[in-house]
């Protein structure tokens, strides 16, 4: 990773710190980057993209594999300062960006757009809607991860309830500070 992109990211979680933005921790960002050049999915879907912190540690390996992003976000501003973020990375080539209704964006994607890979870090009281519109769209083997699974246990809640008799995915509890991303890999 460049200097250039470097600073850009330090820049963004500092005004993120600042302005209560809800950016994904350094360490998951990290993770999902280097998740993703293991992984080498073809078509990511992020749900949840506030400033394009987390979207650009996964376009930035995106780059290096060849990957399309799809980025859904329903906040008007957050939706712009991550578009802008994006330009200013110099990966934007690489995201699509969606504005709307999470649940409503997935079900309008064509039905041979499936994801190998997908984040979620949006409204954590719609997980359990986002799992349901996600899954129909997964690849053979995705990976999909949920961020702020520890953070936020009451609205999670349903979420956490249901996911626990999804049959057809491994998963795994990862701790990181007081975030915590859950990650399932379908099998």
């Amino acid at each position: 990773m460049g200097s250039k992109l470097q600073i850009l990211l330090k820049d963004l979680k500092k005004h993120g710190i600042e302005n209560d933005i809800p950016n994904v921790t350094e360490h998951v960002g990290q993770f999902l980057n280097m998740l993703i050049r293991i992984k080498a999915p073809k078509n990511i879907l992020e749900i949840g993209c506030a400033n394009g912190y987390s979207t650009i540690w996964m376009a930035e390996s995106a780059k290096l594999i060849d990957a399309k992003i799809h980025a859904i976000d329903h906040s008007k501003p957050t939706f712009e300062d991550a578009k802008k973020n994006l330009m200013e990375s110099g990966l934007q080539s690489y995201v699509n960006f969606y504005f709307g209704d999470a649940v409503e964006v997935i079900n309008s994607f064509p039905s041979d757009l499936l994801f190998d890979f997908v984040f979620v870090d949006g409204e954590k009281g719609s997980y359990l809607d986002f799992w349901n519109a996600i899954k129909p769209k997964l690849s053979e083997k995705s990976v999909v991860i949920f961020d702020d699974m520890v953070l936020f246990p009451e609205k999670t809640k349903n979420f956490s309830e249901a996911i626990k008799n999804e049959t057809g995915f491994d998963q795994l509890m990862i701790p990181d500070g007081d975030d915590g991303i859950l990650m399932l890999i379908k099998n």
